[in-house]
C-alpha cells in the first residue's frame, strides 16, 4: 500500500515537468495585424493586393513607451503596408519577406474587401483563412465600394487606431440593431449550406469618413448586388427580429412635415400554407408585429384618441410594407438571392412535400411571398406646450 503511493506521488511529480511553453513565441516576436484589406491589384488582375495595418505599441497612448502624439511616442500609431501574390497566402509571404517578425493574424479583427473582388468571387480568398487556426470566426468581413486599402488608411480621428473605430461602429450598430452582426463564421456557414445565401456589410469610404450603406447581396461567392439601408432594416427584421433603424413618415397633406417612430421591439412569425389554387403549391406570409416610439414630429399631432393614434400607425405600416415590397421585389427579381432564410424554413417544415421534388434555386425568383405589417406606437415621449 506505502508503495502504491509512493508510486502515486512520484506521478504527480513527473506530471508538472510535462506542461510547458516549449513552443512559445513572445509577444514581442510577432507582428499583430488587426485589419486586412483585399484588393485586386493595379494593372495585374491576375494578382491580389493585399494590406494590412499593424499598430505600433510604442506610439499609442497609455503604452507606458512615450506615446500619445508627442516626444519620442510621437507618429502614426499604425503603418499600413501591402503586398502581391496569386493567392492571399502568397501575398502574406511575400510581405514576411520585408518583415522583422512573424505576421500573426490572430488578432484581426475587420476583413475589408472590395467589390471587385467581391463580384469576382470570395471562394479563392477565403479558402486559405478558413482552413487557418488562427484565423478569427468573430471578426467582421465587409465589403468596400471602392479600394479595400483605401478603408485601412482612411483616419476618422476619432479612435487612434482607425480599426477600433470600425469595431465599434459595427458593434453600436449591431446593438441597436440597424447593422447586421454578421461575422465571418456566419459567412462561411451561409456559403457551405444549401439553402441559404451569404451576404456582407457594405461600406463606402471618403476622405476621412467611413459610412455604412447597407449590405452586399451573394449568390452563391459571387457579389450580385446592394441592399440599401431601408431595405436592409426590413431584412433584419424579418429575418432576424432585429429592430432597424427609424421610419421617416410624411404627413399626407402637410408639405414638408414629417414625423419619425423608432421601433424598439420586433418580432416575425413565417407561415408557409398552400396556395389554394389546386396545384399543390405553397406561399410564404411574412408577419411582423412592431412596437414603435414615437421621437420627433415637425408638426403637432393629434394623440388624444385612439382613433388618431391608428390613423399614424396605418401610416407606418404603409410604408413598412412598401418597403419590404421593395425588398423582396430586388431578391427575387434582381438578385436571385434568398438571403431572408426561407428555403431554410421550407426544407426544416417542407421536406418531404417540396424541399425534394424542387430546385430552390429555380423556385425562389418566383415563389409567393407576402409581408403584413401590425404596427403599434406604445410611447410619444415629452411634449412642451
Amino acid at each position: 500500500m506505502i508503495q502504491v503511493r509512493y508510486l502515486v506521488a512520484l506521478l504527480l511529480a513527473l506530471s508538472l515537468l510535462l506542461g510547458g511553453c516549449w513552443d512559445r513565441r513572445e509577444l514581442e516576436e510577432r507582428i499583430s495585424v488587426v485589419a486586412l484589406g483585399i484588393d485586386i491589384a493595379e494593372r495585374k488582375p491576375n494578382l491580389y493586393k493585399l494590406t494590412v495595418q499593424i499598430p505600433i505599441p510604442t506610439k499609442i497612448a497609455g503604452s507606458g513607451a512615450g506615446g500619445g502624439g508627442g516626444g519620442k511616442g510621437g507618429g502614426a500609431p499604425v503603418r499600413v503596408m501591402s503586398s502581391t501574390g496569386h493567392t492571399v497566402l502568397e501575398a502574406i509571404g511575400n510581405l514576411q519577406k520585408r518583415l522583422n517578425q512573424k505576421i500573426f493574424i490572430g488578432h484581426t479583427r475587420v476583413v475589408a474587401i472590395s467589390e471587385a473582388v467581391a463580384r469576382k468571387g470570395m471562394r479563392e480568398i477565403t479558402d486559405g483563412f478558413r482552413r487557418d487556426p488562427e484565423m478569427r470566426r468573430l471578426l467582421w468581413p465587409i465589403v468596400v465600394k471602392k479600394d479595400a486599402a483605401h478603408l485601412l488608411k482612411v483616419n476618422p480621428k476619432l479612435a487612434q487606431v482607425p480599426v477600433v473605430y470600425i469595431m465599434d461602429m459595427i458593434e453600436s450598430g449591431t446593438k441597436t440593431g440597424a447593422i447586421p452582426a454578421q461575422t465571418l463564421g456566419n459567412f462561411y456557414i451561409q456559403y457551405s449550406s444549401e439553402p441559404l445565401e451569404p451576404y456582407l456589410n457594405y461600406m463606402e469610404t471618403r476622405t476621412d469618413e467611413i459610412i455604412w450603406k447597407g449590405v452586399a447581396v451573394f449568390h452563391k461567392d459571387r457579389m450580385v448586388g446592394v441592399l440599401p439601408e431601408a431595405q436592409t432594416w426590413v431584412l433584419n427584421q424579418l429575418r432576424d427580429n432585429r429592430q432597424g433603424g427609424d421610419v421617416v413618415i410624411a404627413v399626407p397633406g402637410q408639405k414638408g412635415k414629417y414625423f419619425t417612430v423608432r421601433p424598439h421591439f420586433v418580432r416575425t412569425k413565417l407561415r408557409i400554407d398552400k396556395t389554394g389554387n389546386g396545384n399543390g403549391g405553397l406561399q410564404a406570409r411574412y408577419v411582423c408585429r412592431m412596437q414603435c416610439d414615437l421621437i420627433e414630429a415637425t408638426i403637432p399631432l393629434d394623440f388624444t384618441n385612439d382613433r388618431a393614434i391608428r390613423k399614424y400607425e396605418q401610416l407606418v405600416r404603409q410604408e413598412m410594407e412598401k418597403r419590404a415590397a421593395k425588398l423582396i421585389g430586388m431578391l427575387q427579381n434582381e438578385f436571385k438571392s434568398d438571403i431572408l432564410k426561407l428555403g431554410l424554413s421550407l426544407r426544416a417544415h417542407h421536406y418531404h412535400d417540396y424541399w425534394v421534388n424542387h430546385n430552390w434555386e429555380q423556385e425562389f425568383p418566383r415563389f409567393p411571398i407576402s409581408v403584413q405589417y401590425d404596427v403599434y406606437i406604445r410611447r410619444i415621449g415629452m411634449e412642451v406646450k
